[in-house]
């Protein structure tokens, strides 16, 4: 592959991402915390649940690998996946953009739905990556582009999260989202190059057992166990966002700004990743990221002594300080994972393999957030904490056997 078409495809992976759900399309997110909070009146353990229940289509990825490495649509096994998703995702915000009066169960149902076509969306520019990437060594630079843009456009929609939901009413917020999926398959219209591919039986089979033999893969298991334990962590999302407005009485503004900053720290973590990952022992680094994440998890607890409640000040320095680290941390983890993954993946398999090790990913934050809700109240957030940084240093012994160094 050229250095000219090697930019191209790397410049539309990072477009893809920029306007998705992880990028842009997140603008809604502070606003529907406070929209389940303040205005349905949902406790934290009820918020938990719900947030849970939303992820179940990012849970089932494999599912969408399967259908869109086995089942071209119109003849492409990408491209018109990725248009019809991104269309529909578009219906969806319309759609809230035009209701009056919100329910739970209304609310449930929408975003469950929503979920569902935007992890689709997601698997199919991922199998895109690693179908056209793992062949010339390229995943790992495309993914540093990927999430350099998204965490670009968190920088965005943390400042713009906050102000939004503080001065725009939820229906004009959702209906500026419907926006985002439509330029994404505008994108994929103008840019996106794929041959087609013929519809038969035996690609299904073929995708099957690619899959099986993925699933051989001692490396690949080591992985996943790994990306679970790391993202188990019940104490952050809702339990301490509720904590967070209700004793430590930090503002949307402010939420929004730590959003941007912690944004910021992960675009410097892609930018030293995508040119440093190949000259400095990976194990070494994440050896490291472990030790520093465990260390500053169990600093959370210092949200609890008189030292930060007499002095609710410190409370945001803290917590800045905290955002900013583990953006980083979490950064390089998450882009050495996922290379990782993308190179162990199966020829006529991509989509799936990938997915499935990215469902474990969403399953570790679905399984978190339903814990953390049901344990909120019994418990209470100094344990859910203690909790994750067990979790966290769980990942330690599995580092030996990733073969993070190919």
């Amino acid at each position: 592959m050229d250095k000219k078409t090697a930019l191209r495809l790397s410049l539309t992976f990072a477009a893809i991402y920029f306007f998705s759900t992880n990028g842009m399309a997140s603008l809604p997110g502070l606003a529907v915390s406070y929209l389940l909070k303040d205005v349905l009146k949902m406790t934290a353990s009820q918020a938990a649940y719900f947030g849970a229940v939303t992820l179940l289509g990012w849970v089932i990825k494999p599912l969408w690998g399967m259908i869109s490495d086995a089942l071209p649509l119109f003849g492409y096994r990408r491209k018109s996946y990725l248009i019809l998703t991104s269309l529909v995702a578009a219906g969806v915000w319309c759609m809230l953009g035009q209701v009056e009066n919100y329910t739970v169960a209304f609310l449930l149902t929408v975003f469950t739905l929503s979920n569902f076509f935007y992890a689709f969306n997601d698997v199919v520019c991922d199998g895109l990556m690693v179908q056209t990437g793992k062949p010339h060594n390229l995943t790992g630079k495309f993914q540093s582009w990927q999430w350099g843009a998204v965490y670009a456009a968190s920088i965005i929609t943390s400042l713009a999260g906050g102000w939004v939901a503080t001065n725009l009413k939820n229906q004009t917020i959702f209906s500026i989202n419907a926006v985002f999926p439509l330029l994404v398959m505008a994108l994929v219209l103008f840019l996106v190059k794929e041959e087609k591919a013929a519809k038969n039986s035996e690609h299904w089979r073929v995708s099957v057992a690619s899959l099986k033999e993925a699933g051989r893969d001692k490396t690949l298991w080591f992985v996943a166990f790994f990306i679970f334990f790391w993202n188990f962590s019940p104490s952050y999302g809702t339990p301490f966002f509720y904590y967070a407005n209700d004793v430590l009485k930090f503002e949307k503004m402010f939420f929004g700004y730590v959003g941007a900053i912690g944004s910021a720290a992960s675009v410097l973590g892609a930018m030293l990743f995508s040119r440093y990952s190949s000259k400095v022992p990976m194990k070494k680094l994440i050896y490291c990221a472990i030790v520093i994440a465990v260390i500053t998890n169990l600093s959370d607890l210092i949200y609890f002594t008189p030292f930060i409640l007499n002095h609710l000040w410190r409370a945001k320095v803290m917590y800045i300080i905290t955002a900013g680290t583990l953006s980083i941390l979490g950064t390089f983890v998450t882009l050495a994972m996922m290379n990782l993954a993308a190179v162990i993946c199966p020829k006529y398999s991509e989509g799936t393999t990938f997915a499935a090790l990215m469902s474990v990913w969403n399953l570790g934050q679905m399984g978190s957030s339903a814990f953390g809700g049901y344990m909120f109240d019994t418990v209470g957030l100094q344990m859910l904490i203690v909790v994750s940084a067990a979790f966290t240093l769980a990942a330690w012994p599995l580092v030996r056997f990733l073969k993070l160094e190919k």
